[in-house]
């Protein structure tokens, strides 16, 4: 939680202090997967959920403002292939300090649009290979293999959120869809290219509207 507090604050003194109006925290899940391109033929790759928990500063009131957060992320995908054997399959875990600037557009008093780049510093990365009902999990980076992806991320997230008053507090509800635009796997000689891509629900409170 210190490192986003950290990256938040790098983010809002870009900002005058003026144009603060609230602070809040986001708590939710993750639906996300890995995206090859080309296609790699045999595998099929399906969804992982996860969690995602941050915290955001809204500057702007009444009309269209900017709105910055810094969350814990976690993302991957399972893999599965009966190139290696049946039965075979690869999960992969990832998980990402991501902060984002996104403009938001309100659309009347209630529900709003947002949409802007985040950036990613992967904290955490691991692979659990099943195959015939034995289970081995590797580390990225680890002793017996080399770290196959890259430590930041890149892309582009927007999506929708409702905000309403309760007791005081501006309750929050935002779904938004992230699209990464940088190749995750560090290999410069590799032909295809492989990226982040998911669905985030989150919910959450402000203070100081």
């Amino acid at each position: 939680m210190k490192t986003c507090m950290a990256a938040l604050a790098a983010l809002a003194v870009a900002t005058p202090l003026a144009a603060q109006t609230s602070f809040g925290v986001r708590g939710g899940m993750t639906y996300s997967t890995l995206v090859a391109s080309p296609d790699e033929p045999g595998v099929d790759v399906s969804y992982l959920t996860g969690i995602h928990l941050g915290i955001v500063a809204s500057m702007g009131s009444g009309g269209p403002g900017l709105l910055l957060s810094a969350a814990y992320a976690q993302r991957g995908a399972l893999l599965a292939s009966d190139d290696f054997g049946q039965g075979f399959e690869a999960t992969v875990d990832l998980a990402y300090l991501d902060v984002g600037a996104f403009g938001r557009i309100p659309i009347g008093s209630g529900p709003y649009l947002f949409a802007g780049p985040t950036l990613g510093l992967r904290l955490e990365c691991s692979t659990t290979y099943t195959a015939e009902g034995v289970n081995v999990s590797v580390d990225c980076g680890g002793a017996e293999e080399a770290d196959p992806y890259r430590a930041f991320d890149f892309g582009v997230s927007g999506g929708a959120g409702m905000s309403f008053g309760v007791g005081g507090l501006g309750v929050v509800v935002e779904a938004l869809y992230g699209f990464g635009i940088l190749d995750i796997v560090d290999d410069d000689s590799a032909e295809d290219t492989v990226t982040n891509r998911g669905l985030t629900i989150r919910a959450g409170v402000d203070v100081g509207r």
